[in-house]
């Protein structure tokens, strides 16, 4: 039996790209190729280095977008009650009449030349008013269009989290001189919410000065990395003996086989095997 069985075997084809190579005994082992992308962000200050990015739940991230959109809407009605009181402070007299002067047209022509020259300054005011809020609102504007931006071309999946921690720990001011004022603030701002000391560090400096200087000193320092995914593994191939390890030997005596057509030495290597 054991003659026919070796007689029977015919010197084996290479396989195609397509054909898998059979295992004896025992089935074939494979390994899931792990996919690969581009890398965490990684943004350090100085030394320290920023923790993993975690994602948040959804119920989580609709409470803190609910958060933000209250509490832009309540900066906006600021700014409003803001600027109605500054035109409140912009006032005009009563226009005169002839009567407040006892029909003495003289004086009131000349209270009413007084008049206009006033309403000609407050309406003067009001324009250059109305001009620069216009202009600081327009300026602003491009400013988080700006940040929007580099928000999204950053590509941190957690961004808004670590957003939320620089909304909480620094004042609107200061949020505001980071904006207008730092080199590249997205990225400034995802490392001060991944370092909450440094964020608690910087927002305890209330010299405007001071404080625009540490966040000067603070960019200098950032370092951006990526954390690298570790490579794919490959898919583990190959015939295993019974005791389910791969029989290299076997499989070298084979792809010799399958480019010289002589099985002599499978078959000798078989019997060895056999007869131990």
């Amino acid at each position: 039996m054991a003659d026919n069985e070796e007689n029977n075997e015919q010197a084996p084809q290479k396989p195609t790209e397509n054909e898998e190579v059979k295992t004896e005994n025992t089935e074939e082992t494979k390994t899931e190729e792990v996919a690969q992308d581009d890398g965490e962000l990684v943004v350090s200050i100085g030394d320290e280095e920023s923790p993993p990015q975690e994602e948040a739940p959804e119920w989580v991230k609709d409470l803190r977008k609910s958060h933000r959109d209250t509490q832009k809407e309540n900066r906006e009605l600021k700014k409003k009650l803001e600027s109605t009181e500054q035109k409140k402070t912009v006032t005009l007299p009563p226009k005169p009449e002839l009567e407040s002067f006892d029909y003495d047209t003289e004086k009131y022509g000349k209270s009413l030349d007084e008049w206009y020259e006033i309403k000609r300054k407050v309406d003067d005011e009001s324009r250059k008013v109305e001009q620069d809020a216009k202009s600081q609102t327009d300026q602003w504007n491009n400013t988080l269009t700006s940040y929007g931006k580099a928000k999204d071309d950053l590509g941190a999946k957690d961004y808004e989290e670590a957003e939320d921690v620089v909304q909480a720990t620094l004042s609107e001011t200061q949020q505001g001189m980071i904006l207008q004022g730092a080199s590249n603030p997205a990225l400034l701002v995802y490392a001060l919410g991944k370092n909450p000391k440094k964020a608690d560090d910087l927002a305890s400096i209330k010299d405007p000065v001071k404080f625009a200087f540490a966040v000067g000193r603070m960019e200098s320092q950032l370092k951006v990395n990526k954390r690298t995914p570790p490579p794919p593994e490959k898919a583990i191939t190959g015939t295993a003996n019974s005791s389910g390890t791969v029989d290299s030997t076997l499989e070298k005596l084979r792809e010799e086989a399958a480019k010289t057509g002589d099985m002599t030495k499978v078959h000798a290597y078989k019997k060895k095997q056999k007869a131990s």
